[in-house]
Protein backbone atom coordinates (compact mmCIF):
# COMPACT_ATOMS: atom_id res chain seq x y z
CA UNK A 1 0.00 0.00 0.00
CA UNK A 2 1.46 3.67 -0.98
CA UNK A 3 1.76 5.95 2.15
CA UNK A 4 1.94 8.83 -0.13
CA UNK A 5 -0.04 11.58 1.16
CA UNK A 6 -2.72 12.50 -1.27
CA UNK A 7 -4.51 15.18 0.20
CA UNK A 8 -4.14 18.18 1.85
CA UNK A 9 -6.03 21.67 3.13
CA UNK A 10 -3.68 23.92 1.03
CA UNK A 11 -3.58 22.47 -2.26
CA UNK A 12 -1.32 24.69 -5.06
CA UNK A 13 -2.48 24.76 -8.75
CA UNK A 14 -1.07 26.50 -12.26
CA UNK A 15 -2.72 29.73 -11.07
CA UNK A 16 -5.86 29.63 -13.47
CA UNK A 17 -8.86 30.21 -11.98
CA UNK A 18 -11.18 27.82 -13.87
CA UNK A 19 -10.14 24.49 -14.72
CA UNK A 20 -10.81 22.75 -17.85
CA UNK A 21 -11.19 18.77 -17.96
CA UNK A 22 -7.81 16.80 -19.21
CA UNK A 23 -5.59 19.15 -17.13
CA UNK A 24 -3.21 17.82 -14.12
CA UNK A 25 -4.82 20.52 -11.87
CA UNK A 26 -8.24 19.68 -13.11
CA UNK A 27 -8.10 16.30 -11.97
CA UNK A 28 -5.94 17.02 -8.98
CA UNK A 29 -8.83 19.13 -7.44
CA UNK A 30 -11.78 16.69 -8.47
CA UNK A 31 -10.31 14.10 -6.25
CA UNK A 32 -8.87 16.77 -3.54
CA UNK A 33 -11.26 14.67 -1.32
CA UNK A 34 -10.38 12.47 2.12
CA UNK A 35 -11.56 9.58 0.36
CA UNK A 36 -10.00 8.15 -2.54
CA UNK A 37 -12.97 6.85 -3.54
CA UNK A 38 -13.98 9.37 -5.82
CA UNK A 39 -16.64 8.51 -8.33
CA UNK A 40 -16.30 8.84 -11.78
CA UNK A 41 -18.19 12.01 -12.62
CA UNK A 42 -16.53 14.68 -14.31
CA UNK A 43 -17.47 18.74 -14.07
CA UNK A 44 -17.55 20.53 -17.18
CA UNK A 45 -15.50 23.20 -14.97
CA UNK A 46 -14.12 23.88 -12.26
CA UNK A 47 -13.52 27.70 -10.60
CA UNK A 48 -11.49 28.00 -7.92
CA UNK A 49 -13.29 31.18 -5.79
CA UNK A 50 -11.60 33.11 -3.59
CA UNK A 51 -14.21 36.25 -3.51
CA UNK A 52 -17.97 36.77 -3.16
CA UNK A 53 -17.29 38.54 -6.82
CA UNK A 54 -15.82 34.75 -8.16
CA UNK A 55 -18.72 33.12 -6.96
CA UNK A 56 -21.08 35.49 -8.57
CA UNK A 57 -18.94 35.14 -11.92
CA UNK A 58 -19.29 31.35 -11.62
CA UNK A 59 -22.49 30.96 -11.08
CA UNK A 60 -23.17 32.92 -13.92
CA UNK A 61 -21.65 30.73 -15.82
CA UNK A 62 -23.42 27.96 -15.16
CA UNK A 63 -26.83 29.84 -16.26
CA UNK A 64 -24.82 30.26 -19.25
CA UNK A 65 -24.09 26.76 -19.76
CA UNK A 66 -27.49 25.41 -18.30
CA UNK A 67 -25.78 23.11 -16.01
CA UNK A 68 -25.89 23.13 -12.38
CA UNK A 69 -23.33 24.09 -9.49
CA UNK A 70 -22.07 21.93 -6.47
CA UNK A 71 -19.68 23.48 -3.36
CA UNK A 72 -16.76 21.68 -2.63
CA UNK A 73 -15.50 22.33 0.66
CA UNK A 74 -12.95 20.69 2.61
CA UNK A 75 -14.53 17.71 1.01
CA UNK A 76 -15.35 15.65 4.31
CA UNK A 77 -19.06 14.56 2.51
CA UNK A 78 -17.61 10.99 1.57
CA UNK A 79 -20.46 10.47 -0.90
CA UNK A 80 -19.05 13.52 -2.70
CA UNK A 81 -22.52 15.14 -3.65
CA UNK A 82 -21.00 18.45 -4.93
CA UNK A 83 -19.73 16.63 -7.79
CA UNK A 84 -22.26 16.33 -10.81
CA UNK A 85 -20.96 15.27 -13.92
CA UNK A 86 -21.19 18.28 -16.48
CA UNK A 87 -21.93 20.94 -13.69
CA UNK A 88 -20.09 23.67 -12.37
CA UNK A 89 -18.05 22.44 -9.40
CA UNK A 90 -17.29 25.72 -7.56
CA UNK A 91 -14.22 24.76 -5.03
CA UNK A 92 -14.12 27.53 -1.65
CA UNK A 93 -11.21 26.07 -0.39
CA UNK A 94 -9.44 29.59 -0.47
CA UNK A 95 -11.96 31.49 -0.15
CA UNK A 96 -12.11 34.86 1.41
CA UNK A 97 -10.06 32.54 3.74
CA UNK A 98 -8.79 35.04 6.80
CA UNK A 99 -10.28 35.36 10.06
CA UNK A 100 -10.40 38.95 12.14
CA UNK A 101 -11.75 39.46 15.31
CA UNK A 102 -13.64 42.69 16.69
CA UNK A 103 -12.26 43.87 19.99
CA UNK A 104 -15.51 46.13 20.89
CA UNK A 105 -18.52 43.36 19.70
CA UNK A 106 -16.39 40.82 20.20
CA UNK A 107 -17.54 38.80 17.22
CA UNK A 108 -15.37 37.24 14.54
CA UNK A 109 -15.67 37.17 11.29
CA UNK A 110 -14.39 34.18 8.99
CA UNK A 111 -14.77 32.94 5.80
CA UNK A 112 -16.00 29.75 4.53
CA UNK A 113 -12.30 28.28 3.52
CA UNK A 114 -10.96 28.78 7.60
CA UNK A 115 -10.22 25.34 9.14
CA UNK A 116 -11.32 24.45 12.49
CA UNK A 117 -7.61 24.63 13.56
CA UNK A 118 -6.88 28.05 11.96
CA UNK A 119 -10.16 28.88 13.77
CA UNK A 120 -8.76 27.58 16.82
CA UNK A 121 -5.66 29.23 16.30
CA UNK A 122 -6.93 32.46 16.75
CA UNK A 123 -9.31 32.39 19.02
CA UNK A 124 -6.55 31.57 21.38
CA UNK A 125 -4.61 34.56 20.61
CA UNK A 126 -7.60 36.52 21.26
CA UNK A 127 -8.31 34.21 24.58
CA UNK A 128 -11.93 33.71 23.40
CA UNK A 129 -13.61 30.50 22.68
CA UNK A 130 -16.04 29.67 19.44
CA UNK A 131 -17.23 26.14 19.32
CA UNK A 132 -15.78 25.20 16.23
CA UNK A 133 -15.36 21.34 15.09
CA UNK A 134 -13.32 19.01 16.28
CA UNK A 135 -11.18 17.40 13.16
CA UNK A 136 -8.74 20.08 12.33
CA UNK A 137 -8.93 19.91 8.65
CA UNK A 138 -13.13 20.23 8.59
CA UNK A 139 -13.49 23.61 6.57
CA UNK A 140 -16.29 25.72 8.34
CA UNK A 141 -18.56 26.49 5.35
CA UNK A 142 -19.67 22.31 5.43
CA UNK A 143 -19.53 22.75 9.23
CA UNK A 144 -21.55 25.39 9.97
CA UNK A 145 -24.28 24.99 6.94
CA UNK A 146 -24.63 21.62 8.45
CA UNK A 147 -25.46 22.99 11.71
CA UNK A 148 -22.35 22.05 13.54
CA UNK A 149 -21.74 19.55 16.40
CA UNK A 150 -18.85 21.86 17.64
CA UNK A 151 -17.55 21.67 21.17
CA UNK A 152 -19.77 21.47 24.35
CA UNK A 153 -23.25 20.75 22.30
CA UNK A 154 -24.86 19.22 25.21
CA UNK A 155 -25.43 22.65 27.10
CA UNK A 156 -24.62 25.37 23.94
CA UNK A 157 -26.49 24.02 21.15
CA UNK A 158 -25.28 23.19 17.72
CA UNK A 159 -23.24 26.42 16.50
CA UNK A 160 -25.25 27.70 13.70
CA UNK A 161 -28.53 27.40 16.08
CA UNK A 162 -26.94 29.80 19.30
CA UNK A 163 -23.51 30.97 17.98
CA UNK A 164 -23.63 32.27 14.46
CA UNK A 165 -25.21 36.33 13.96
CA UNK A 166 -25.02 36.89 10.67
CA UNK A 167 -23.92 35.33 6.97
CA UNK A 168 -22.84 37.20 3.34
CA UNK A 169 -24.27 35.12 0.61
CA UNK A 170 -24.33 35.04 -2.68
CA UNK A 171 -27.31 33.96 -4.27
CA UNK A 172 -28.22 32.14 -7.82
CA UNK A 173 -28.71 35.51 -8.98
CA UNK A 174 -25.32 37.00 -8.39
CA UNK A 175 -26.34 39.63 -5.17
CA UNK A 176 -24.88 39.26 -2.15
CA UNK A 177 -26.77 39.58 0.73
CA UNK A 178 -26.21 39.87 4.50
CA UNK A 179 -28.44 37.87 6.07
CA UNK A 180 -29.57 37.59 10.22
CA UNK A 181 -32.16 37.67 12.47
CA UNK A 182 -33.36 40.64 11.29
CA UNK A 183 -32.23 41.01 7.83
CA UNK A 184 -33.45 38.60 4.96
CA UNK A 185 -34.52 36.54 7.88
CA UNK A 186 -35.78 33.36 5.25
CA UNK A 187 -32.16 33.17 3.76
CA UNK A 188 -30.32 32.90 7.45
CA UNK A 189 -33.02 30.42 8.38
CA UNK A 190 -32.91 28.23 5.40
CA UNK A 191 -28.90 28.60 5.21
CA UNK A 192 -28.00 26.69 8.79
CA UNK A 193 -28.91 23.46 8.61
CA UNK A 194 -29.68 22.86 5.12
CA UNK A 195 -26.20 21.20 4.56
CA UNK A 196 -25.67 20.50 0.73
CA UNK A 197 -29.01 21.09 -0.03
CA UNK A 198 -28.85 25.07 0.52
CA UNK A 199 -29.66 27.31 -2.22
CA UNK A 200 -26.29 29.91 -2.32
CA UNK A 201 -23.02 30.62 -1.50
CA UNK A 202 -22.15 31.55 2.65
CA UNK A 203 -19.21 33.68 1.36
CA UNK A 204 -18.67 35.28 5.51
CA UNK A 205 -19.95 34.26 9.22
CA UNK A 206 -20.04 36.35 11.92
CA UNK A 207 -19.85 34.28 15.44
CA UNK A 208 -20.05 35.72 18.87
CA UNK A 209 -17.51 34.19 21.49
CA UNK A 210 -16.70 33.88 25.40
CA UNK A 211 -14.32 34.12 27.40
CA UNK A 212 -11.35 31.47 26.86
CA UNK A 213 -11.48 28.77 30.00
CA UNK A 214 -9.67 25.59 29.78
CA UNK A 215 -10.26 22.00 28.69
CA UNK A 216 -10.39 18.79 30.71
CA UNK A 217 -10.71 15.25 30.19
CA UNK A 218 -11.27 12.21 31.63
CA UNK A 219 -11.29 8.72 29.76
CA UNK A 220 -11.81 5.09 30.09
CA UNK A 221 -11.13 2.23 27.96
CA UNK A 222 -13.78 -0.86 28.07
CA UNK A 223 -13.31 -4.79 26.31
CA UNK A 224 -16.57 -5.79 24.66
CA UNK A 225 -17.23 -9.12 25.49
CA UNK A 226 -27.42 5.58 32.12
CA UNK A 227 -24.63 7.17 33.69
CA UNK A 228 -24.85 10.23 31.49
CA UNK A 229 -28.20 12.01 32.48
CA UNK A 230 -26.69 12.61 35.53
CA UNK A 231 -23.26 14.47 33.74
CA UNK A 232 -24.46 18.58 33.67
CA UNK A 233 -24.96 19.76 30.16
CA UNK A 234 -23.48 23.03 30.38
CA UNK A 235 -19.51 22.83 29.19
CA UNK A 236 -19.52 19.13 29.07
CA UNK A 237 -19.00 16.20 26.11
CA UNK A 238 -19.88 12.44 26.14
CA UNK A 239 -18.07 10.64 23.19
CA UNK A 240 -18.17 7.29 22.57
CA UNK A 241 -16.02 5.15 20.03
CA UNK A 242 -15.80 1.51 19.07
CA UNK A 243 -13.10 0.20 17.15
CA UNK A 244 -10.17 -2.52 16.68
CA UNK A 245 -7.32 -1.68 19.11
CA UNK A 246 -5.10 -2.60 15.70
CA UNK A 247 -6.56 -0.06 13.70
CA UNK A 248 -3.85 2.26 13.71
CA UNK A 249 -0.52 -0.77 14.24
CA UNK A 250 1.66 -0.27 11.93
CA UNK A 251 1.97 -3.89 11.79
CA UNK A 252 -1.06 -4.26 9.86
CA UNK A 253 -1.38 -3.42 6.29
CA UNK A 254 -4.97 -4.75 4.78
CA UNK A 255 -8.86 -4.61 5.54
CA UNK A 256 -8.67 -8.02 7.43
CA UNK A 257 -9.70 -7.88 11.31
CA UNK A 258 -6.81 -9.73 12.57
CA UNK A 259 -7.47 -13.41 14.35
CA UNK A 260 -8.10 -13.08 18.13
CA UNK A 261 -9.17 -9.09 18.01
CA UNK A 262 -11.64 -7.32 20.60
CA UNK A 263 -13.49 -4.49 20.02
CA UNK A 264 -12.30 -1.71 22.49
CA UNK A 265 -14.96 1.06 23.69
CA UNK A 266 -13.34 4.24 24.78
CA UNK A 267 -15.65 6.75 26.68
CA UNK A 268 -14.91 10.41 26.40
CA UNK A 269 -15.81 12.60 28.45
CA UNK A 270 -14.51 16.63 28.12
CA UNK A 271 -15.73 20.07 30.26
CA UNK A 272 -14.65 23.38 29.69
CA UNK A 273 -13.84 24.63 32.99
CA UNK A 274 -11.15 27.01 35.09
CA UNK A 275 -10.43 24.57 37.79
CA UNK A 276 -9.41 21.06 37.87
CA UNK A 277 -11.57 21.21 40.98
CA UNK A 278 -14.73 22.50 39.16
CA UNK A 279 -13.83 19.86 36.52
CA UNK A 280 -13.82 16.83 38.71
CA UNK A 281 -17.04 17.71 39.91
CA UNK A 282 -18.54 17.97 36.39
CA UNK A 283 -17.40 14.44 35.63
CA UNK A 284 -17.93 12.96 38.55
CA UNK A 285 -21.28 11.11 37.97
CA UNK A 286 -18.54 8.28 36.23
CA UNK A 287 -16.97 7.95 39.85
CA UNK A 288 -18.82 5.21 40.47
CA UNK A 289 -18.41 2.45 38.18
CA UNK A 290 -21.46 -1.00 38.14
CA UNK A 291 -19.46 -3.93 38.79
CA UNK A 292 -20.24 -6.01 36.02
CA UNK A 293 -19.10 -2.97 33.94
CA UNK A 294 -15.84 -2.78 35.69
CA UNK A 295 -15.05 -6.23 34.81
CA UNK A 296 -14.73 -5.10 31.15
CA UNK A 297 -12.85 -2.25 32.23
CA UNK A 298 -9.04 -2.09 30.47
CA UNK A 299 -7.78 1.54 31.50
CA UNK A 300 -9.07 4.74 33.47
CA UNK A 301 -7.49 7.86 33.09
CA UNK A 302 -8.25 10.29 35.82
CA UNK A 303 -8.84 14.06 34.97
CA UNK A 304 -6.23 16.18 32.86
CA UNK A 305 -5.57 19.27 31.74
CA UNK A 306 -6.12 18.74 27.40
CA UNK A 307 -5.63 21.31 24.64
CA UNK A 308 -7.57 21.81 21.40
CA UNK A 309 -4.24 21.15 19.65
CA UNK A 310 -3.51 17.51 21.26
CA UNK A 311 -7.09 16.79 20.36
CA UNK A 312 -6.32 17.78 16.89
CA UNK A 313 -2.83 15.87 16.91
CA UNK A 314 -5.31 12.24 17.01
CA UNK A 315 -7.32 12.76 14.17
CA UNK A 316 -5.24 14.76 12.16
CA UNK A 317 -4.03 11.71 10.39
CA UNK A 318 -7.37 9.55 10.73
CA UNK A 319 -8.73 10.71 7.14
CA UNK A 320 -7.23 11.54 3.45
CA UNK A 321 -4.05 10.50 4.10
CA UNK A 322 -3.03 7.84 2.24
CA UNK A 323 -3.43 7.24 -1.62
CA UNK A 324 -5.78 4.26 -1.62
CA UNK A 325 -7.79 4.81 2.20
CA UNK A 326 -11.58 5.00 1.16
CA UNK A 327 -14.18 6.32 3.28
CA UNK A 328 -18.07 6.36 3.58
CA UNK A 329 -20.06 7.43 6.72
CA UNK A 330 -23.84 6.17 7.83
CA UNK A 331 -25.08 8.39 10.52
CA UNK A 332 -28.90 8.41 12.66
CA UNK A 333 -30.32 10.38 15.41
CA UNK A 334 -32.54 8.48 17.69
CA UNK A 335 -35.66 8.73 18.82
CA UNK A 336 -35.80 10.23 22.63
CA UNK A 337 -38.60 8.21 23.08
CA UNK A 338 -37.71 5.23 22.17
CA UNK A 339 -36.79 2.47 24.93
CA UNK A 340 -33.29 2.33 25.84
CA UNK A 341 -33.01 -1.77 25.00
CA UNK A 342 -35.12 -1.28 21.94
CA UNK A 343 -32.54 1.50 20.66
CA UNK A 344 -29.51 -0.94 21.69
CA UNK A 345 -31.34 -4.20 19.86
CA UNK A 346 -31.29 -1.76 16.55
CA UNK A 347 -27.88 -0.24 16.47
CA UNK A 348 -25.87 -3.17 17.75
CA UNK A 349 -25.21 -4.44 13.94
CA UNK A 350 -24.35 -0.86 13.03
CA UNK A 351 -22.39 -0.33 16.27
CA UNK A 352 -20.36 -4.18 16.03
CA UNK A 353 -20.42 -5.55 12.75
CA UNK A 354 -17.42 -3.84 11.56
CA UNK A 355 -16.27 -5.05 8.10
CA UNK A 356 -12.81 -3.93 8.11
CA UNK A 357 -9.78 -3.11 10.66
CA UNK A 358 -10.05 0.46 9.80
CA UNK A 359 -13.93 1.33 10.50
CA UNK A 360 -15.28 2.65 13.79
CA UNK A 361 -18.58 3.17 15.86
CA UNK A 362 -19.17 6.55 16.99
CA UNK A 363 -21.77 8.21 19.24
CA UNK A 364 -22.06 11.57 20.60
CA UNK A 365 -24.39 12.75 23.86
CA UNK A 366 -25.72 15.96 21.84
CA UNK A 367 -28.94 16.26 23.64
CA UNK A 368 -30.48 19.25 21.31
CA UNK A 369 -33.64 20.33 21.19
CA UNK A 370 -33.60 22.60 18.21
CA UNK A 371 -35.76 25.77 17.76
CA UNK A 372 -37.53 25.09 14.12
CA UNK A 373 -38.76 28.69 13.93
CA UNK A 374 -34.99 30.29 14.34
CA UNK A 375 -33.19 27.81 11.12
CA UNK A 376 -34.02 24.87 9.49
CA UNK A 377 -31.88 22.62 11.54
CA UNK A 378 -35.18 20.97 13.02
CA UNK A 379 -34.65 17.18 14.11
CA UNK A 380 -33.86 16.55 17.85
CA UNK A 381 -30.53 15.34 18.67
CA UNK A 382 -30.32 13.37 21.59
CA UNK A 383 -27.70 11.03 20.16
CA UNK A 384 -25.87 11.26 17.10
CA UNK A 385 -24.46 7.95 16.31
CA UNK A 386 -22.43 7.10 13.18
CA UNK A 387 -20.43 4.77 11.93
CA UNK A 388 -17.33 5.43 9.41
CA UNK A 389 -16.52 2.51 6.96
CA UNK A 390 -12.87 2.57 6.09
CA UNK A 391 -10.65 0.70 3.33
CA UNK A 392 -7.41 0.76 2.16
CA UNK A 393 -7.54 -1.86 -0.80
CA UNK A 394 -7.29 -0.37 -4.47
CA UNK A 395 -10.72 -1.86 -5.57
CA UNK A 396 -12.87 -1.71 -2.23
CA UNK A 397 -16.11 -3.89 -3.65
CA UNK A 398 -19.55 -2.27 -3.15
CA UNK A 399 -20.81 -4.91 -1.28
CA UNK A 400 -18.55 -3.45 1.90
CA UNK A 401 -20.30 -0.05 1.48
CA UNK A 402 -23.93 -1.80 1.23
CA UNK A 403 -22.98 -3.85 4.32
CA UNK A 404 -23.32 -0.87 6.56
CA UNK A 405 -26.40 0.21 4.64
CA UNK A 406 -27.86 -2.93 5.44
CA UNK A 407 -27.30 -2.22 9.20
CA UNK A 408 -28.24 1.89 9.04
CA UNK A 409 -31.56 0.43 6.85
CA UNK A 410 -32.40 -1.44 9.85
CA UNK A 411 -32.34 1.36 12.36
CA UNK A 412 -35.14 3.37 10.54
CA UNK A 413 -37.63 2.29 13.44
CA UNK A 414 -35.65 3.96 16.28
CA UNK A 415 -34.43 7.04 13.96
CA UNK A 416 -35.65 10.42 13.62
CA UNK A 417 -33.79 11.09 11.01
CA UNK A 418 -30.06 11.71 10.16
CA UNK A 419 -27.49 14.25 10.05
CA UNK A 420 -27.61 16.56 6.83
CA UNK A 421 -23.87 15.60 6.05
CA UNK A 422 -24.40 12.00 5.71
CA UNK A 423 -27.23 11.58 3.21
CA UNK A 424 -25.86 10.17 0.00
CA UNK A 425 -27.42 11.84 -3.08
CA UNK A 426 -26.23 8.96 -5.37
CA UNK A 427 -27.63 6.01 -2.84
CA UNK A 428 -31.21 6.32 -1.23
CA UNK A 429 -30.68 3.07 0.85
CA UNK A 430 -29.87 4.39 3.95
CA UNK A 431 -30.88 8.03 3.41
CA UNK A 432 -33.42 9.17 6.43
CA UNK A 433 -34.56 12.53 6.86
CA UNK A 434 -32.54 15.57 7.37
CA UNK A 435 -34.87 18.03 8.33
CA UNK A 436 -38.59 17.47 9.93
CA UNK A 437 -41.43 17.87 7.15
CA UNK A 438 -42.75 21.00 8.61
CA UNK A 439 -38.92 22.39 7.93
CA UNK A 440 -38.67 20.84 4.79
CA UNK A 441 -41.83 22.25 3.53
CA UNK A 442 -40.74 25.90 4.50
CA UNK A 443 -37.36 25.25 3.04
CA UNK A 444 -38.81 24.26 -0.43
CA UNK A 445 -40.84 27.52 -0.06
CA UNK A 446 -38.09 29.45 0.25
CA UNK A 447 -35.90 27.69 -1.98
CA UNK A 448 -38.39 28.69 -4.88
CA UNK A 449 -37.95 32.23 -4.17
CA UNK A 450 -34.65 32.77 -4.56
CA UNK A 451 -33.90 29.67 -6.88
CA UNK A 452 -36.88 28.61 -9.36
CA UNK A 453 -34.73 27.41 -11.69
CA UNK A 454 -32.67 24.63 -9.71
CA UNK A 455 -29.49 25.64 -9.85
CA UNK A 456 -28.16 23.92 -6.59
CA UNK A 457 -29.77 20.49 -6.98
CA UNK A 458 -28.61 18.41 -3.94
CA UNK A 459 -31.82 19.25 -2.16
CA UNK A 460 -34.23 17.09 -4.41
CA UNK A 461 -32.29 14.10 -2.01
CA UNK A 462 -34.66 15.65 0.34
CA UNK A 463 -37.44 15.29 -1.07
CA UNK A 464 -36.94 11.71 -2.59
CA UNK A 465 -36.24 10.95 1.19
CA UNK A 466 -39.01 12.33 2.76
CA UNK A 467 -41.33 10.43 0.27
CA UNK A 468 -39.76 7.34 0.61
CA UNK A 469 -40.83 7.88 4.81
CA UNK A 470 -44.02 8.48 4.30
CA UNK A 471 -44.24 5.73 1.74
CA UNK A 472 -42.85 3.79 5.19
CA UNK A 473 -45.48 5.44 6.99
CA UNK A 474 -48.51 4.15 5.08
CA UNK A 475 -47.31 0.96 4.03
CA UNK A 476 -47.46 0.48 8.28
CA UNK A 477 -43.40 -0.23 8.86
CA UNK A 478 -42.87 2.23 11.71
CA UNK A 479 -42.71 3.40 14.27
CA UNK A 480 -42.79 4.91 17.86
CA UNK A 481 -42.62 8.00 18.81
CA UNK A 482 -41.47 10.67 16.67
CA UNK A 483 -39.41 8.65 14.87
CA UNK A 484 -40.02 8.24 11.43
Amino acid sequence: MSLQPRYTTQPAYGGAKVLHRGTPDYEKCRCMNPTADTAARYPREIHLAETAADIGAALARASELGTTVGIHSSGHIMNLGNLIHDGILIDTMNLNRRIDYDQVTREFCFGPSCRVEELAQKLAEVQRFFPHGHAPNVRSGGFLRAGGQGWFVRGWGATSQTWIERLEVVVPDGRVLIASGTENQNLFWAARGSGLGFFGVVTRFWGRTIRASKMWERSFKFEIDDHRRHTPKYGTDLNITIEYPEKYGPRYTTDDIPPGAKLHLNLNLQCYTDTIIEARTLMSAWDQIPDPVRECLLEMKPVQRRSFEEVFAGKRGFLGNHTQDKWQINSIMNDPQCPLPRLLDAIKPAMLDLPTRTSSMFACFCDILPDEDDAAFSLPQDLYISTITGSVKNNSKPALWDHMREHYKRTFPVAVGQYVTEIDVNNELANMRVLSDTALAKFLNIREQYEPKGLFPNYKAFVKTHEKIKETRKSGKAMIGNGL
